[in-house]
């Protein structure tokens, strides 16, 4: 029992320390290897109680490596960080627990193809349930290793999925035939070596040397200029206390951006939720209000200049005896509310443009599957890092890319968490997109991994659908990221301040960005089919 905790221990510690920003990635290759050793010592001992002793050493592997991974959740919220890691655990502890026994019922090879294929198809999961939290979604792990991922374009992060599992199954198979073989000791570790070397360079080596040499064509076009407000406002302390209106937010954008803006500047960009008094501004009134007056006479010294900017918005209905949306709040008898975070791009020569956020938080933006959960535990919010209360989202099919308003350039707004959601943006981004601006308030975690990993993620986006990225985050890390991944200009995090610098356009899909998730597709139908057959031979 010792030596499988212990195995269970090390594969949740090696795949936490694969992981970005600081993680060293080579280790994400074979950390899942303990467990899948354990788990196969297990099924051929002859002890009893399998299934449980699999759980346990699942669970003890898995909460391991999101306890390493997620901790500083809890810089929000303590019930946050239980929450996220016991359902992330138990999401993983399904997958392979249904391994094991199909594993048992059909074989080891097809044990091992299905638990590839299932594992991507859970991700696919994760990615658009309710419930979604696909921080660890293993294709994500490359983020800080962009050299050795540009076929992205190609695949997305599932294909960084398919790569890690590969190869862990890859190096369990080598070890249990290694263990298994009948033949003497020493023809044995040459067949073992002579093999590892070969798997290692086609599995780990090639896929790195393909992205080394691929040389996108994509067209950059004519270049851009870009300002990045980085306002420094604790969100604790400051940007959510109601003595803050939104003219004193104005104020201190106007300061800190007045000095150096000019006429040459097509994008103004402040970070998400930045205009965030009260409960926010009326959609349906907003070009009324005293805040859409100051900020165009603002902007009439600067004609050329577009300003994106997150806010909070709410709308109101009247006279509605029923909840007129699934996601309105009943403020009294007949009348409801809806709340978003979204993001406005104004200037003075067209009417202002509005999108809201699609991809919520769970927990502290909405409440998943609230007809189910709301009459058991109440208008209960967990704090994951944001403010508590339930917020509306918008349909993707309904999202609009903003378009500058005297030039040919357009941008789509990707807001705070949605950087996370690959084949989201990349829908997206097909509506037209030139470029992609992300906005965000990542403080909420302090200086942690948190708001680190979320701009590595952005990375990723870039390669995917072969955009530039310009991203303003409230306390940081404001930068510019290349359609390879490079970033190519940054604003540390913690320092109140602008980010100045030009963008590219660039014109062109990739693979990726017109077939989406075309792996996790095929993993479904893999998956699903296996399943079919193991519940059929297992009633016979």
């Amino acid at each position: 029992m010792t030596r499988h905790l212990s195995f269970a221990i090390l594969s949740g510690i090696l795949m936490g320390f694969a992981w970005p920003t600081n993680g060293f990635t080579p280790l994400v290759f074979f950390g899942l290897v303990p467990l899948l050793l354990i788990e196969d010592f297990i099924i051929r001992d002859n002890m009893g109680k399998k299934n449980l002793r699999i759980l346990f050493y699942s669970v003890t592997a898995f909460l391991t490596w999101n306890i390493i991974t997620t901790w500083w959740i809890i810089n929000s919220s303590l019930l946050g960080v239980i929450f996220a890691n016991i359902i992330n655990t138990s999401l993983y502890t399904v997958v392979f627990i249904l391994y094991s026994l199909l594993k048992r019922k059909l074989g080891v090879n097809a044990g091992i193809i299905f638990l590839i294929t299932f594992w991507i198809s859970f991700e696919k999961f994760h990615l658009n349930w309710q419930f979604s939290w696909p921080w660890l979604n293993l294709g994500n792990v490359f983020s800080e290793r962009i050299d050795w991922i540009q076929w992205y374009e190609y695949t997305g992060v599932f294909g960084g999925t398919l790569w890690v599992l590969l190869s862990n199954c890859f190096l369990f198979k080598l070890i249990r035939q290694y263990d298994s073989s009948p033949c003497p000791s020493a023809i044995r570790s040459v067949k073992y070596y002579s093999t590892a070397l070969w798997g290692t360079l086609i599995l780990i080596i090639t896929p790195i040397v393909i992205s080394l040499l691929m040389n996108n064509k994509y067209k950059v076009e004519d270049e851009f200029k870009v300002m990045l407000t980085q306002p420094n406002i604790d969100p604790w302390d400051a940007k959510f206390v109601k003595t803050n209106t939104n003219l004193d937010f104005f104020k201190v954008l106007k300061d800190l951006s007045e000095n150096e803006l000019t006429n040459q500047y097509d994008f103004l960009v402040a970070p998400e939720t930045y205009f965030a008094e009260g409960i926010g501004e009326n959609v349906d009134y907003f070009e009324y209000t005293k805040l859409s007056d100051s900020i165009s006479d603002f902007l009439k010294k600067f004609p050329n200049t577009n300003f994106i900017s997150g806010i909070s918005l709410y709308k109101t209905y009247q006279n509605e005896e029923k909840s007129p949306t699934r996601s309105a709040n009943k403020i009294r008898d007949n009348v409801w509310i809806d709340y978003y975070n979204s993001a406005i791009n104004l200037s003075n020569s067209k009417p202002f443009e509005v999108n809201h956020k699609t991809k919520l938080v769970v927990g502290t933006e909405f409440m998943p599957y609230k007809w189910i959960l709301e009459p058991i535990i109440g208008n209960l919010m967990l704090d994951l890092g944001g403010t508590i209360v339930s917020k509306a989202s918008q349909p993707i099919s309904e999202l609009n890319v903003f378009e500058h308003s005297t030039k040919d350039l357009k941008t789509i707004p990707i807001i705070c968490y949605e950087t996370v959601y690959g084949e989201f943006v990349s829908n997206y981004t097909n509506k037209g997109a030139d470029f992609i601006t992300i906005i965000s308030n990542d403080a909420w975690w302090g200086n942690t991994a948190g708001h680190k990993q979320l701009l590595s993620y952005a990375r990723l986006r870039a390669i995917e659908n072969r955009r530039y990225i310009v991203r303003s985050a409230n306390s940081g890390i404001s930068s510019i990221i290349n359609h390879k991944g490079e970033i190519i200009s940054i604003l540390p995090y913690g320092e109140y301040g602008i980010l100045t610098g030009t963008a590219k356009k660039v014109s062109g899909k990739t693979f990726y960005s017109i077939y989406g998730d075309f792996i996790a597709r095929i993993s479904i139908f893999i998956s699903l089919s296996m399943l079919f057959i193991f519940f059929v031979k297992s009633n016979k």
